[in-house]
């Protein structure tokens, strides 16, 4: 069933329910309000016929010692005349037998219970034409002895308006019902517009078009739900292009891998063969053996950093805290024999602070930033290591004064294979792993490489790493 008609369903049922039950309520309240006044003027009328009665009784009592059924026959019919009673009536002893009636309908016996704990009692009753009377009751003194007078009125068109009552309430319960409906089917078919509309973007969204979005027409909980849909939607869209990315660079990873492998192979297989098949002389020969040394060396330095990379992704490491300069001279110490040997000059800046690290990695990531430094820098220029507080983390820096980097190749560099100067690189034993594991073991400190670089003014890399709070703990050096 659709969710539309779920509401106008309920709604109209409810509708329904409540007016078929509060109308019901009001014309019982009605009936009752009409027959109290009922009542009332029946206990007026009751009330000046005993009275009438007692006065007639009295008269007759000074001139005879006895009173006959005809007596009270008489009585009774002349004190109805004398108060205008025209509703027929009964006389009964104190035991509930009649005495005397100006009607067949009575019967012989007065059964009334409720007069056993009441001075007066009514009750509706069917007579045998179809008519609705009020059969009233009560005790009624006269002369010092207790009767029982029972009088009869004609209710019939009580019920008669409460007839009428109910058929008018029907007719209005009908239109209210059929009035409900329709309004209802609208509001609801209009209130739910908006679900259909989602929907059929869901529809879209299934089919691949995660660019669409959905308008936003109301600002209710419809309105809510519209804005967490695109809100996922855009989630998908994000998420889907980072497969999609991580799907090329899976791709691109082993086509380049493929490529880089092939290379020294290639070069192996065939200077082995060189030496294997063909007589050479000394300086030949040697010139095929390195050959063949140094594409194993690459091959070998390949499949060390693939190593780590793996391992990388792999493990989780802990951050131990310590000092920075105390970090980063070891650092200092390893490259410096490295950077006079390439004619370059070394400076460094290391603001002290307590800093959270891994403490190889963070040796591996900037000493092979240094050294990417070098390679890329010609003798006489300049390269600086730096360290200090900014925005709350601890920054190192490294900047060179070399060839740079082409501004459209930044966004690459730290992928798997990527290499700016692939002659150079391979010449030095690259393999274009060293600023994707570089940048894992940013990661890993809660950063990533950062590069500002101009083709032939240098460049600047650089990450943070956290600062020590005493709150954050972190086991010391």
């Amino acid at each position: 069933m659709r969710f539309a008609l779920k509401i106008c369903i309920c709604t109209v049922l409810i509708v329904a329910l409540l007016f078929g039950v509060l109308g019901q309520i009001l014309i019982a309240r009605s009936f009752r309000t009409a027959l109290r006044f009922r009542v009332q003027a029946a206990v007026a009328d009751y009330s000046a016929l005993a009275s009438a009665m007692e006065a007639e009784l009295y008269g007759i009592s000074l001139y005879y010692n006895t009173a006959s059924p005809a007596m009270y026959e008489e009585i009774l019919g002349r004190a109805g005349s004398n108060q205008g009673v025209e509703s027929p009536c009964a006389l009964y002893d104190t035991d509930f037998r009649l005495l005397t009636a100006s009607s067949e309908d009575f019967p012989e016996t007065l059964d009334f219970s409720e007069l056993r704990v009441r001075r007066f009692a009514y009750r509706l009753i069917r007579a045998n034409d179809g008519r609705t009377l009020l059969d009233t009751a009560g005790c009624v003194s006269i002369s010092g002895q207790n009767y029982f007078l029972s009088v009869r009125y004609d209710a019939t068109d009580l019920m008669r308006l409460r007839g009428e009552q109910i058929e008018s309430l029907t007719l209005l319960h009908v239109i209210t019902v059929a009035v409900s409906t329709a309004a209802m089917l609208l509001v609801s078919y209009l209130t739910t517009k908006p679900l259909r509309r989602l929907q059929r973007f869901t529809s879209i969204i299934g089919g691949g078009n995660y660019s669409r979005r959905a308008r936003v027409t109301t600002l209710d909980e419809i309105g809510d739900l519209t804005v967490a849909f695109n809100d996922m939607t855009g989630a998908i869209e994000q998420k889907v292009e980072a497969l999609e990315l991580n799907a090329k660079q899976q791709k691109d990873f082993v086509a380049s891998f493929s490529h880089e492998l092939k290379t020294p192979m290639t070069s192996i297989i065939g200077y082995a063969d060189m030496l294997r098949s063909t007589e050479l002389d000394e300086e030949d020969a040697f010139m095929a053996a390195n050959f063949i040394f140094s594409e194993g060396k690459r091959l070998e330095a390949m499949s060390l950093k693939l190593m780590d990379l793996v391992v990388l992704d792999k493990n989780e490491f802990k951050l131990i805290r310590g000092y920075a300069r105390r970090a980063l001279g070891h650092v200092v110490a390893v490259v410096t024999p490295m950077m006079e040997k390439a004619e370059l000059t070394f400076n460094y800046d290391i603001e002290q602070q307590i800093i959270l690290y891994e403490k190889d990695l963070l040796l591996t990531l900037v000493t092979n930033l240094i050294d990417n430094a070098r390679k890329a820098s010609s003798p006489g220029k300049t390269v600086t290591l730096s360290g200090r507080r900014e925005a709350g983390r601890y920054r190192i820096s490294v900047r060179d004064e070399g060839i740079g980097i082409p501004e459209e190749e930044i966004s690459r560099i730290t992928e798997a294979f990527f290499m700016v100067d692939k002659s150079r690189s391979r010449a030095q034993h690259g393999a274009g792993l060293g600023l994707a594991i570089g940048n894992r073991i940013a990661q890993i400190h809660g950063s990533t490489l950062h590069f500002e670089s101009k083709v032939g003014e240098g460049t600047l890399v650089w990450f943070d790493v956290p600062l020590y709070k005493r709150e954050k703990g972190g086991e010391e050096e």
